[in-house]
């Protein structure tokens, strides 16, 4: 579903290879791993120097690859002027989806209370349960989030979960943001400096009882174990 096959992105990302035919693949490393680059590349946002990278056998920047994927940066991008009833308006026009879509994604992601705020004044964790909203109505059959729940509270990170969750086809890579979140993957990619260090099952990557994890952020993240 998912192919990438030597993809490389000059100073960021030196020839990383995988392949996702379906379910969650986590992403892990520090600040310049790659992560980031990765998933901007297979939404189409950044040209690769070399390589390519297949969704569902259509290249990330072919038109046709549009409505196959959803993509949500680390930071991003609403209108404050907007409502956010507004914003999730304009996914669902642009995306050419009927008014059940809508009214599933703000279930999902629990937008009811503040539908008719402005961007301008709701809070870091409500504008990234927005985002989410906008981003995955619709349920694309592939997910590239960047840092999901960084600026969620434990209560919206449990709904973008149980979205997952619900997820039964297709394919989820995410940037992961919390390690304690990697066990909910089915499969972790650990990147470093541009490149793949290591993949496998949560259960390989970090250990049967995490005895893994203290060498993760000794590696991964330089910090002592």
């Amino acid at each position: 579903m998912v192919a990438v096959e030597g993809l490389r992105k000059r100073g960021r990302l030196l020839g990383v290879s995988l392949r996702v035919e379906r379910g969650v693949v986590g992403l892990l490393g520090p600040n310049g791993a790659g992560k980031s680059t990765l998933l901007a590349l297979l939404a189409g946002r950044l040209r690769p120097d070399g390589g390519e990278a297949r969704l569902l056998g259509h290249a990330p920047r072919d038109p046709k690859a549009l409505p196959l994927r959803a993509y949500l940066p680390q930071s991003p991008r609403l209108f404050p002027h907007l409502k956010a009833l507004e914003v999730l308006e304009g996914a669902r026009r642009v995306k050419g989806l009927g008014k059940g879509a809508l009214e599933e994604a703000v279930g999902r992601m629990g937008l009811e209370g503040f539908l008719h705020r402005p961007v301008a004044i709701l809070s870091g964790g409500q504008r990234q349960r927005l985002a989410l909203a906008a981003a995955l109505m619709g349920d694309p059959p592939i997910w590239l989030l960047d840092e999901p729940t960084a600026a969620l509270d434990p209560k919206g990170r449990e709904r973008f979960w149980a979205w997952v969750g619900a997820k039964r086809e297709g394919a989820v890579l995410l940037a992961l943001h919390h390690v304690e979140e990697a066990r909910r993957a089915d499969r972790l990619v650990l990147l470093k400096g541009g490149e793949v260090l290591e993949e496998g099952s949560p259960k390989e990557v970090l250990g049967l009882r995490d005895e893994r994890v203290p060498w993760l952020m000794e590696v991964l993240y330089e910090e002592p174990a």
